[in-house]
């Protein structure tokens, strides 16, 4: 025989399962509505800022959403801004994924080596593990693999009195969003954009800037904007389709965004074979955007593209992931844009400054300010020293 049912237990175990359901997705709802309310007071803020009424006065603003590991996506639209447009005058922000190809823009660093650099952490940490990274390790480790790929504290000093980059973080105490402007330092920089893709596990801790606890800026804010930006101004980027932005906390379309929804590339580190579709996808994305991006400030290169897509899918096809080229300071493309050409200058009057310190140290300086009897066995070495140098200068000239 059937062992006895009892209905009216099972309709209070349902009646209990609809309640918790309930529950949660009240939750669920007063957290979105709470979320989209705080986005909407700050975006209100804004549109008090005066409007550039003269177009050549207004500096375009675009600015880049958190992207997870889709870190690709962003540098296929990077790679086009820099091919096609001026970016003297284009000012950038970024939240976690969306930092370091802004900063490479920005500064002028070398695309093909930014993207070498991702491959190189990405092997490390397959490697070393993901998880419970210490923050103070990560920030001596990164800043040892940006200064292989030539960035200096000049350049950091000079975006930084240039006000041009952005990094949005979430404060922890007391809670919120802040943009903050790049600082003067390679030290301080690594450590603003560390903090903004702390998310435990991967870290232990939150990270820490200036005496203060910041964690993910995608927590806080899809786009991070300064308080004196208008935000109807602003060019969006993101790596999510624009169904998916219509809900808190974007509520709103992007400039430029994929068709498709790639949940997986967010949270996968996915081979390189894959990685260079999604270059090539952002590379479109923001092809198809020409004419919108130009109504929207920014300025067409005359001779674009400075590097045509095929010599760019030539250096990609070179790539082994097994086996990676090293990093380097040396440009990579036939054609460099102004912003690079800059910083090119910026690292050749750099390294030569220490060479020169170098050469001259203090031992040499010491017997210099004595006045010692070897005096001519100084003034031959310092001979040696500086055709040393020259030759060091003319070989760094062909770069």
């Amino acid at each position: 025989k059937d062992e006895p049912r009892f209905p009216a237990m099972e309709l209070l175990r349902y009646r209990g399962q609809i309640q918790s359901f309930t529950k949660l997705s009240r939750s669920i709802f007063l957290v979105l509505l709470a979320r989209a309310l705080y986005t909407i007071r700050r975006r209100w803020r804004t549109f008090s800022i005066p409007r550039s009424l003269q177009t050549d006065e207004r500096k375009p603003f675009m600015a880049f959403s958190g992207s997870g590991l889709l870190l690709a996506y962003f540098h296929g639209i990077v790679t086009y801004i820099r091919d096609h447009f001026f970016v003297d005058n284009l000012e950038l922000s970024g939240i976690s994924g969306g930092c370091s190809t802004i900063l490479a823009l920005a500064m002028g660093i070398d695309l093909y080596q930014i993207l070498l650099l991702g491959l190189h952490m990405k092997k490390h940490f397959l490697k070393k593990g993901v998880y419970l990274n210490d923050f103070e390790e990560m920030v001596d480790f990164t800043m040892q693999h940006w200064k292989q790929i030539g960035i200096t504290d000049e350049d950091v000093a000079e975006l930084a009195a240039r006000k041009q980059c952005h990094i949005g973080v979430t404060q922890c105490f007391p809670p919120g969003h802040c943009c903050i402007e790049t600082p003067g330092t390679l030290r301080d920089l690594v450590k603003l954009v560390l903090s903004s893709m702390s998310v435990v596990p991967f870290f232990r801790t939150p990270g820490m800037y200036e005496g203060k606890y910041y964690v993910d800026g995608g927590f806080s804010a899809m786009y991070s904007v300064p308080a004196g930006q208008r935000w109807d101004e602003v060019i969006k980027v993101t790596c999510f389709p624009w169904w998916a932005t219509l809900f808190p906390p974007a509520m709103g379309v992007a400039d430029i965004q994929p068709r498709r929804f790639m949940p997986t590339e967010v949270i996968v580190l996915y081979p390189w074979r894959h990685q260079k579709g999604l270059i090539k996808q952002g590379y479109e994305d923001a092809k198809e955007q020409h004419q919108h991006l130009i109504a929207r400030g920014l300025r067409p290169l005359p001779n674009a593209p400075l590097t045509p897509w095929s010599e760019w899918e030539s250096l990609f096809a070179g790539i082994d992931e097994d086996n990676l080229p090293p990093l380097s300071s040396q440009r990579s493309t036939a054609v460099a844009s102004e912003m690079e050409k800059h910083h090119y200058e910026v690292l050749r009057t750099y390294s030569h400054s220490d060479l020169n310190d170098a050469l001259r140290g203090p031992r040499l300086r010491r017997f210099e300010l004595t006045g010692s009897r070897s005096e001519a066995n100084c003034a031959e070495v310092f001979k040696s020293a500086e055709v040393f140098r020259s030759a060091a200068i003319r070989s760094r000239g062909r770069v």
